[in-house]
């Protein structure tokens, strides 16, 4: 659906609400009773009055970057919210991620870099907050060595938005390092994540590619780790309601960065049914 009838449908719902909320003490009561009524509740009516201010507010002032995002204008998407980061300094939530989204659909690493460093300086929480997308975009540039400096500040989750994937991340960039045995402890701790996604790289990462770097005793505990946790998620899924699960995650960018580990993960997990 184009912006612009979203825009004019929103409108045209909040008003003809607001409209049936305001007439219908007319409707029900009578003029006679409903102009008391009004008269006590009038702040009723300024909030309506304020909503729907707001909302028009709202979508007037990023008129601009809803546009730019319906006709996939990458590159003028991405100059409008640099402008918006690097010249006013607006280091909310939406705009960050939307800004390292947009550079990565570019091929533009180079601006995320920028973004990381200024945000470093200028405002530490909000790297700190999205630590996930920076470490996933240093993986990305097959930077792994550094990736893992980078992940090592932040492997304690405070303050980070989804502390589980930065503790995977971490991880992974041990595996990728060849440091697998560092990783054991972390990817154990994510076996049991509500997020379905997560525990089955993390099964994967254990049986796949940690156990082959441990002792045969560890290598065994690992392997039957990792196969309790497929059997688990085979019998709760099965082959279709497992590719939309994965699709749903595909929503977050740095699960998209995965892409390629995620399908060795599916296909491990899917490869072979569990005896009945």
């Amino acid at each position: 659906m184009k912006f612009k009838t979203i825009f004019a449908l929103f409108n045209a719902i909040l008003i003809f609400s607001f409209s049936f909320i305001f007439f219908m003490p007319f409707l029900l009561l009578g003029a006679e009773y409903s102009m008391p009524f009004w008269a006590k509740n009038w702040p009723l009516f300024l909030f309506f009055t304020a909503v729907l201010i707001g909302f028009n507010a709202f979508f007037i002032s990023n008129w601009r970057l809803f546009t730019l995002l319906e006709s996939e204008d990458w590159d003028a998407l991405g100059a409008l919210l640099e402008a918006r980061v690097f010249g006013k300094k607006h280091y909310d939530r939406r705009t960050i991620r939307l800004l390292v989204n947009t550079a990565l659909l570019r091929g533009d690493m180079g601006a995320v870099e920028k973004l990381e460093a200024t945000l470093s300086k200028e405002k530490p929480a909000a790297l700190r907050r999205d630590a996930v997308l920076f470490g996933a975009a240093r993986l990305l540039k097959n930077e792994t060595q550094a990736s893992v400096l980078f992940l090592e500040e932040f492997a304690d989750g405070k303050g980070v938005e989804n502390p589980a994937w930065i503790t995977f991340y971490h991880a992974f960039a041990l595996v990728l390092v060849k440091r697998a045995p560092e990783a054991v402890a972390r990817l154990e701790a994510l076996l049991g994540s509500r997020d379905t996604v997560l525990a089955s790289l993390s099964a994967y990462l254990l049986g796949a590619l940690c156990a082959p770097a441990v002792q045969p005793e560890e290598r065994d505990r690992l392997v039957a780790l990792a196969e309790a946790k497929r059997v688990e998620l085979f019998n709760r899924f099965g082959a279709i309601k497992w590719a939309r699960e994965v699709e749903r995650a595909k929503n977050e960018i740095h699960v998209v960065i995965l892409s390629r580990i995620l399908d060795e993960a599916s296909a491990w997990l899917l490869g072979t049914a569990p005896a009945a």
